[in-house]
């Protein structure tokens, strides 16, 4: 009986992480009511305020869209079978506390997901090798990092590529970065 409780907890905990929203991050305030969505879930759908929202999915599983919000606090909802991711956002100047500036990344506004993302053989969505180089150059980054690019290929590891309200769109502390790795 123990065993196929672990086996049902294992599943649940991946039916949870099955779910995520790159952009906004949660907590994030942003100065204008253009809010760039971002996110991936198996057969995911997208409420902002309650509401059902419709997302273009330019790869399986993931959705974007851009969509006009007022100014205010607002609540996005990813939900998908066996799960849902719940974010908080304002838009407009003074935020209420514990709302950070967010910084989208890439900055510009024309970079299509094709020119960080590829599907695998496999059919899934991951980043392309090296893409994070075609716009950093490999010689700051020497300069900030601990490690060659080559041994940290995985800059998602660190980074969310989608943005932030942490400076360097780091996920986490640098000490807790560092633990990804290092015991």
């Amino acid at each position: 009986m123990r065993g196929l409780a672990v086996l049902f907890l294992a599943a649940l905990l991946s039916a949870e992480d099955a779910g995520k929203i790159m952009r906004p991050a949660d907590k994030a305030a942003m100065p204008s009511g253009q809010v760039d969505i971002v996110a991936t879930a198996p057969a995911g759908k997208l409420e902002l305020d309650g509401k059902a929202i419709v997302a273009e999915k330019p790869f399986p599983n993931v959705l974007h869209l851009s969509v006009q919000a007022a100014a205010g606090e607002h609540s996005l909802a990813l939900i998908w079978e066996g799960g849902r991711k719940d974010i908080h956002f304002f838009v407009g100047p003074n935020p209420p506390a514990g709302y950070q500036r967010f910084r989208q990344h890439p900055p510009v506004a024309e970079v299509q997901c094709t020119q960080c993302h590829e599907l695998s053989s496999r059919g899934r969505f991951r980043f392309k090798n090296d893409s994070c180089f075609d716009c950093h150059q490999k010689d700051s980054f020497v300069k900030v990092h601990t490690h060659e690019p080559t041994l940290l290929a995985e800059c998602g590891l660190c980074h969310n590529a989608h943005g932030s309200t942490v400076k360097a769109h780091l996920l986490y502390p640098k000490e807790t970065a560092c633990r990804q790795c290092h015991n």
